[in-house]
């Protein structure tokens, strides 16, 4: 089966001819990025491609769509994911204003193998019937993408509450060109009754396609295989087996894994995401008998590094529950750290989080250690998370989970 070319692409593409025998090709502006004669091997090289057109305004957290978060993210799948994209790989995520579009084009970039790059774009197809919700959100359109050397799926949906309470359109391609991933979005509002229309569509279309040109060169040059032995290549090479950190330890989601007692105890969403747009990342979450969260970003300069390095950390320390407040068993720390070349902050605490719903006084359900470390050398930025159950000894778990992130450090590149 060509995913490509999905049931009713042929109906697709006709209607698309018809608006542009319409006219409506003459109403679309051309876009200006540049193409490259080369794709870009790295991350880096994409970061600096795109750079003069990212959005100053949204380049940090929460704002940021972080390269861990699902393809088609905002059709907000139901259990296990099968949309999410590769983890532990050089990634790109950022917004870019661009002239013809009056909402930001949202783009994330993956440089992973080609088989696992089809695979993602089989699985963003898959999972557009997702975005089809009866009552809430309406899937208008999938249809095939194939240009410049890109090969794909475009889902068009409707939502009846896009911004403040008016009806809206989201467009989004998931495209692969070799060993490169990419994922581009656009929004749009238009009239009640109106419908999305295709007008912007279709500039969404023109636009994310220069975009794509921009990274991938032209398509009668060879597509990227492998990444190049970037600082992003060597961070990502260099992180350690999941088994280093335990038994049963597998990429997060796991299927069929179920929740675990020591994930997601208590913290901020929106501070322990370590996102900045723009700035070449690698991020890895694993799961099993401890949980456990690796983020490396390379930011332009000292001041956005550190920056980045202290957000994750900046959480108040509050841990609350639907019932009562957990009682700390050791209270949350800040300290100075070091490792090797690494310099920055740990935070420690462990917790006892009551049941629910709630049995007798003294009983809990979790008693969880949570160590997280931010760090930097130069503009790199490392920040590791490590959650695990404290048993009777919670000092003795915040020990190990201190001993294991020093490990994981000791392993990364320091330089650039």
């Amino acid at each position: 089966m060509d995913l490509a070319r999905p049931p009713g692409t042929r109906i697709a593409a006709a209607a698309i001819t018809l608006l542009f025998s319409l006219g409506v090709a003459d109403q679309l502006k051309s876009p200006a990025l540049p193409a490259p004669a080369a794709a870009a091997t790295s991350v880096e090289e994409i970061a600096d491609r795109l750079r003069r057109h990212l959005d100053d305004d949204a380049t940090r957290a929460p704002y940021v769509i972080p390269p861990s978060a699902p393809l088609l993210a905002w059709c907000r799948p139901q259990g296990v994911d099968t949309r999410t994209p590769p983890e532990g790989v050089p990634a790109y995520s950022g917004e870019l204003l661009l002239p013809e579009l009056e909402q930001p084009l949202r783009v994330r970039f993956w440089l992973i193998s080609p088989e696992a790059a089809a695979g993602a774009v089989t699985a963003a197809r898959r999972g557009s019937g997702e975005c089809d919700r009866p009552g809430r959100d309406a899937l208008q359109d999938v249809a095939g993408f194939d240009r410049l050397g890109w090969r794909g799926v475009r889902a068009l949906v409707a939502m009846d509450a896009w911004d403040d309470g008016e009806p809206g359109a989201v467009a989004t391609i998931v495209a692969a060109r070799g060993g490169l991933l990419a994922e581009v979005t656009w929004a749009w509002p238009f009239e009640v009754g109106a419908g999305p229309g295709r007008q912007v569509l279709l500039q969404g279309t023109a636009s994310a396609t220069s975009v794509l040109g921009a990274v991938g060169g032209d398509p009668a040059g060879p597509a990227p295989a492998t990444a190049t032995r970037s600082a992003s290549a060597r961070m990502a090479a260099a992180l350690p087996p999941a088994s280093s950190y335990g038994e049963d330890m597998t990429l997060w989601p796991a299927p069929g894994a179920g929740p675990r007692s020591h994930e997601r105890v208590c913290g901020d969403p929106s501070h322990e995401q370590n996102a900045h747009a723009g700035a070449p990342a690698v991020t890895r979450r694993l799961i099993g008998g401890v949980s456990v969260r690796e983020d490396v970003l390379f930011l332009p300069d000292e001041h956005s590094a550190e920056r980045a390095r202290a957000r994750p950390l900046g959480w108040d320390g509050s841990c609350s529950s639907d019932e009562d407040e957990p009682s700390y068993s050791v209270d949350p720390r800040l300290d100075p750290f070091t490792s090797g070349p690494w310099a920055g902050q740990i935070r420690t605490f462990a917790v006892r989080h009551p049941e629910s719903p709630p049995r007798p006084k003294g009983a809990f359900r979790r008693s969880v250690a949570h160590v997280a470390v931010g760090v930097r050398h130069g503009t790199t930025v490392v920040h590791l998370r490590w959650q695990g159950p404290a048993g009777t000894d919670p000092a003795a778990a915040l020990r190990t989970g201190r001993t294991t992130l020093m490990r994981t450090l000791a392993r990364l590149p320091a330089e650039g």
